[in-house]
Formats: structure tokens, sequence, C-alpha cells
């Protein structure tokens, strides 16, 4: 796997999501901007579902992101070669609350496109949604472009556009 100075990475079964529940209970923030509500308390577990059909076993990760005491410090959620061969999909990098704003998101994806690059990836894919301004901002400033909006669509109670953002490995 991969890792920053200060977080470990360790993948996450299908079976074992719910150890990520605590994480997104912690980042209400996020889930009210989303989803219009706080992370249901069942979420971690619906991750597997909420995957695109016909996935290769393996082609989808979860990464559990740990600090030095172990701690969860955030998750990353991605799929390989989706949605062609070469293009990894992030689905979700979410740090906590505490572990925001000291470099780690950036440290994090330039670890992970290290390990996508050693993998045969050549481009990175994400949509964020158009009122998560802070997170578009990030994006753009580790390099991704924007490509197109789509929608509105559904997420819990909100009705969201999201752009669609591209970043070469090349």
């Amino acid at each position: 796997m991969f890792g920053t100075a200060d977080l470990s990475a360790e993948l996450v079964g299908d079976s074992e999501t719910h150890v990520l529940q605590p994480l997104l209970d912690r980042c209400e923030d996020y889930h009210q901007l989303v989803y219009g509500r706080p992370a249901l308390p069942d979420q971690a577990r619906n991750i597997p579902s909420e995957r695109p059909p016909g996935l290769a076993p393996g082609q989808a990760h979860l990464i559990a992101l740990r600090d030095a005491q172990g701690g969860l410090a955030g998750v990353l959620e991605a799929l390989r070669d989706f949605p062609a061969q070469g293009e990894w999909y992030i689905g979700l990098l979410l740090l906590a609350p505490e572990a925001r704003g000291q470099g780690r998101g950036e440290a994090v994806l330039s670890a992970y496109e290290a390990h996508v690059r050693a993998h045969g990836g050549r481009l990175l894919r994400l949509a964020v949604v158009e009122h998560n301004t802070a997170g578009r901002r990030f994006w753009e400033r580790v390099g991704f472009q924007p490509e197109q909006w789509v929608g509105p669509i559904e997420h819990g109670l909100k009705r969201n556009r999201v752009l669609k953002m591209t970043k070469s490995l090349d």
C-alpha cells in the first residue's frame, strides 16, 4: 500500500467497513454539505453497495488512514481502471476534522498518485459537489482540472450538481 510521513494506509475489506463509522460520524460537516443530514448509522456498511455495478474483484479500494497512535484519521475510496483501463476514480478522500488543514490531504494524494502510477494508472478522475467550495479549491490546488458539470444528482436529502475533474499522471 502507501503511506505518508505521519499517516499509514491499510486496506479495509467490504466485510469490515463498519470500522469507518466513527470517522463518518465525526465528519458531520461533510455529510451536511453533501447529503443534507449527518451520516446514517449504517453509512459505512453501505459503502460497497454504493459502488457502480460490474466491478471486478480487487478493483475497488477502501483505505483507512491511520495516525501514529493507530487512530482513524481519514479514508480514501477509489476504483482502479474505472471507467477505463489506466483511469482511476477517487470516490472519497475524507479526513477527520482534527486532521485537516495540516497538509495531510496533499500528502495522502501525492502518495496515492505514486501508488496509482506504479500500478499502471495514467489518469485520476473524481467528482466534487457544487457547494463543496473548499473541496473544489483543494482539488484544483493539487492539479485537477474541471471537465464538466453533471446533474443535479440525488445525494441523501439534497440534489447536487457535481463537477467532474481529472488529473493526468503522465
